[in-house]
Parts: C-alpha cells; structure tokens; sequence
C-alpha cells in the first residue's frame, strides 16, 4: 500500500494547490515546489508555516525524485514547466 501511495505522489504534486499542500508531507510540498516552479512561492510558505526547512526531509525527497523517474517523469531535479514536459496519464509514461 505505501509503494502505490509512493507512486502516486509525483501526480499528487503536480496537482496540488495551496490547500491541498497543507494535507502533504514535508518532503512531497518541497518536492512540489522544486519541480512546479508555479508552486514554488506556495510550497515555501508552506514550509515557513510549518517552521520546517526541506533540507531536514532531503532523503525522503531524494526517494519521491527516484520514483517520478521511474515512473518516466522528469529527470532528476529537471525544471517541469507546462504539460508538454510529460507524456500523458499525469507523468506515468506509459504510452496508452
């Protein structure tokens, strides 16, 4: 269960809006804000609010990058910008 919640959590911060980042972990609002510039300002107010720092959470993020690239997400660390950057079905990769 927590693998699929896992795979899952790319596509959780690709859709996140302000609200939705308060019901996030640490690691996935910082994850959100690294990679959705768009969310970033958000994602770092986020963390100030929870008096949380995401170099604290870099292992947990460092396991949520991995996964999106498995998941035929983005390279590692890339900028995402619009939804040209990912083939469809939310970043899976999957092809149908």
């Amino acid at each position: 269960m927590r693998a699929a919640l896992l795979l899952c959590l790319p596509l959780i911060a690709a859709c996140a809006s302000s609200t939705d980042l308060k019901k996030m972990s640490t690691a996935e609002v910082c994850y959100a804000g690294m990679v959705e510039p768009d969310k970033q300002q958000a994602a770092f107010d986020e963390v100030r609010r929870r008096n949380d720092d995401c170099s604290k959470h870099s292992a947990e993020i460092d396991k949520i990058r991995e996964l999106e690239a498995r998941a035929g997400g983005s390279p590692s660390g890339a900028n995402v910008t619009g939804g040209a950057a990912k083939s469809g079905g939310g970043g899976m990769g999957r092809g149908y």
